[in-house]
């Protein structure tokens, strides 16, 4: 589904440190004394655009907003950190899979919400070997061109309501209410296309063809405005790449462009033509930006976690020596679920991969498929009983008796996600603080307890900022932090000094006093 034209600037790659840091959650910021005035939202004719392009129903930025008439779907993630995110104005469909109950059943279920898609009883699931459609069961999904996931409605409530904030530097911040038409929660996700690792090819070529795009769009832009002295300059192509220098751009110019010494100016080598803005916009696809967001912010988290960029190894086919870091990475638990579907590789499914926890989602973390597999609450002193040896022919495991117990596993967890996410049950206070102290004491069991921090706070410039690595917090074995403090240096300018914390005892003190500090400021 392709991103709409004029909405997201597909040759921005390089995401900022605070971006990474807080992935697809965005500061909310608000001005000391600034009045909210609530407008009335844009009244839009459903005739008028019924049957435009995309393209023309929204030509600008701001027409592509909540604060109207139109119908809206709000979907919440379940998982704290999703692998993978769709930008700003790409598509996503609403699939509703339904699975025919016999050969001699033709009927095609309607709904208000989404399409239907219709599986005859022999096809394959819609989820690969990960979940199921029963015969005459739904399932809705949210699905796109980077991943697919159950997803399951829910009623929201009258007392909520969807705030919308529009900033622009022309008409300042406006704000505007609408009510919640319709809820569904999104469970796992199940990627569609690998994460590519920090040093891979793709992540390569997509900022070779970023900084073509840049130097052909300035050179025809200068070029129709008539600029005075040189078109397209060394110094230009440095601005807009933050954190390159000259010599360094000049290098891989030299495979895009020509340099007249005359002009102090690029230009195109001679019989290249200038593609049209279409065409240079299909050299990168907006999911190929998604995919190295997503690496970025891996990265992100492992430097953080006290990983060198030199650490960073994505191609170690092995998990030998890895720790639960490297393992939880992007480019390693897409990887490895897409070998797992094709039946190249076994997951562990159980364990601290697991985003909930609790046995509610899919660890994605790779395991021997020669009786690599633990089923839950199966140790290997189970495995190499005596007893069950002897019951096995004299091995320490039987690979079909493995198989079964992979897949009684992944139904049951599949089966809890639904029960799950479908639920209506209300929790009180009480019960998710019980629930929370559960699950710390499961941590030593291997398992993964939640997050204790939810959504990122804010981080102020001139203050100690820290970063707690997410695939860090289910035990303390291996447990880092990392501190950015800014000093003065000699010179009075402003420095950031890194400091790595190891001991355990100071980083649940330090966090705890962190999120005191921050919460006190946020109330």
């Amino acid at each position: 589904m392709p991103a709409l034209k004029l909405q997201y600037p597909f040759y921005q790659v390089k995401l900022s440190d605070r971006e990474a840091r807080s992935f697809h959650r965005p500061t909310f910021h608000c001005k000391t004394g600034e009045r909210v005035s609530i407008l009335p939202n844009k009244t839009v004719k459903r005739k008028r655009v019924k049957n435009l392009k995309p393209q023309e129903a929204f030509v600008k930025s701001e027409d592509l907003t909540l604060a109207d008439n139109s119908n809206m779907l709000l979907f919440e993630y379940s998982e704290e950190y999703p692998t993978i995110m769709s930008n700003f104005a790409m598509g996503n469909k609403l699939v509703n899979y339904y699975r025919r109950k016999d050969n001699e059943d033709n009927s095609r279920p309607k709904f208000d919400l989404g399409e239907t898609a219709v599986l005859l009883p022999q096809d394959k699931s819609p989820f690969s070997i990960f979940g199921d459609v029963e015969p005459g069961q739904t399932v809705p999904a949210l699905h796109n061109a980077m991943f697919r996931t159950p997803v399951f409605k829910h009623d929201p409530k009258s007392t909520d309501f969807l705030m919308v904030k529009s900033t622009t530097g022309v008409d300042g911040s406006k704000w505007h209410l609408r009510n919640i038409e319709n809820l569904m929660i999104v469970g796992q996700e199940f990627p569609s296309v690998e994460v590519p690792g920090v040093h891979s090819r793709k992540v390569t070529e997509a900022g070779k063809k970023r900084l073509k795009m840049l130097s052909f769009r300035m050179y025809r832009k200068n070029l129709e405005a008539k600029v005075r002295g040189p078109i397209l300059s060394n110094e230009m192509i440095r601005n807009h790449l933050p954190g390159t220098d000259v010599a360094q751009n000049r290098s891989r110019m030299r495979e895009i462009m020509q340099y007249d010494k005359d002009t102090s100016s690029w230009k195109p080598k001679d019989g290249e033509i200038i593609p049209d803005e279409d065409t240079m916009r299909s050299w990168i696809k907006p999911e190929d930006i998604c995919l190295i967001d997503s690496m970025q912010v891996g990265n992100r988290h492992l430097q953080d976690a006290g990983y060198n960029k030199a650490d960073v190894d994505e191609d170690d086919e092995e998990n030998d020596g890895q720790t639960l870091d490297e393992k939880l990475a992007p480019w390693q638990t897409t990887k490895n679920f897409l070998n797992a579907c094709q039946g190249k590789a076994m997951l562990e499914l159980h364990g601290e991969g697991d985003p909930t926890g609790r046995g509610e989602a899919f660890s994605f973390i790779k395991t021997s498929m020669k009786g690599g597999f633990k089923d839950l609450g199966e140790s290997i002193g189970d495995k190499l009983d005596a007893k069950r040896v002897k019951e096995l022919g004299g091995h320490s495991y039987n690979v079909a008796r493995q198989q079964r117990l992979y897949e009684e596993a992944i139904k049951r967890i599949w089966a809890a996600q639904s029960q799950s996410l479908s639920s209506i049950m209300e929790h009180s206070d009480t019960e998710m603080d019980v629930d929370h102290v559960d699950a710390e004491q499961a941590a030593g069991r291997g398992k993964t307890p939640r997050s204790e921090f939810g959504t990122p706070a804010f981080h102020r410039d001139d203050e100690t900022t820290s970063q707690f690595s997410r695939f860090s917090n289910t035990s303390q074995k291996g447990k880092v932090l990392k501190i950015s403090r800014k000093v003065r240096n000699k010179y009075g300018n402003l420095e950031e000094e890194p400091i790595i914390v190891r001991d355990p005892k100071v980083i649940r003190e330090y966090v705890r006093r962190r999120r005191a500090a921050e919460l006190s400021q946020m109330t």
